[in-house]
């Protein structure tokens, strides 16, 4: 789906704060930024103000706006529906190993969450996510075999949601996610290549199909040097 305008200058400008500028550089006046991006002077606002409320930067009243000194590093996982767009839109270059893929029983509580009957099976993908080589995330993936029959690695060569679609017509339109502090064992430390007892978020997500049906579940570890979640809350006056 081609990005609107508004789209398009808040993907470019978190591109180039993370990728061209350091803590508390100073971003271009909105007039500046109207010549480069030849647009107007509302959409430039907007932008601002989604980067402002993401954290990502931040006002001087008279001043101008400048790089946030909390957030340049670390990824927001709260808007990360995809980990290779997400990598690729801040300069990194994603990977993905596939680890293993196996039809397996799941555990009640993963049947739980994709609707599964007693003895129902799913396929089980272990993966690891790395950007510049660098590994980010790993977790196991859940895909009800009913809905994805015949899986196979080789499949996987390309995106996991590509497959979905052009494989099977079937897309994910809402998640779920739900995200715990935790600190890693020394077999998940050293698969991340941290140390052991550090800090990781535990990111548990149901993705649901147009039907209102489970079509994924997947259980992941983060680093949590490397990724941050962050929700918009917004304030009434009553």
């Amino acid at each position: 789906m081609k990005k609107t305008l508004y789209q398009q200058v808040i993907s470019d400008l978190e591109k180039k704060i993370k990728t061209e500028m350091k803590l508390n550089d100073r971003l271009p006046s909105e007039r500046q930024l109207l010549k480069e991006y030849g647009v107007s002077r509302n959409t430039i606002r907007l932008a601002l103000k989604d980067l402002e409320e993401r954290g990502i930067i931040y006002r001087l009243h008279g001043k101008g706006t400048f790089v946030s000194t909390i957030y340049l590093d670390q990824t927001n996982l709260g808007s990360m529906y995809s980990f290779s767009e997400q990598m690729s839109e801040t300069g990194h270059k994603p990977t993905t190993q596939n680890r293993t893929l196996e039809l397996v029983t799941p555990e009640e509580d993963v049947a739980n969450q994709l609707n599964l009957r007693a003895g129902e099976k799913a396929y089980k993908l272990v993966r690891l996510r790395l950007a510049d080589g660098v590994p980010l995330m790993y977790g196991e993936t859940y895909l009800p075999e009913k809905i994805f029959p015949n899986l196979k690695m080789s499949d996987l060569k390309e995106n996991l949601y590509t497959v979905m679609k052009q494989k099977y017509n079937e897309q994910s339109i809402l998640a779920f996610e739900d995200v715990q502090a935790v600190n890693l064992d020394e077999k998940d430390s050293k698969v991340l290549g941290v140390k052991p007892g550090d800090a990781s978020l535990k990111i548990f997500r149901r993705a649901i199909n147009d039907k209102n049906v489970p079509i994924e579940f997947t259980i992941s570890l983060a680093r949590g040097d490397r990724f941050i979640y962050r929700s918009r809350q917004y304030n009434h006056l009553v």
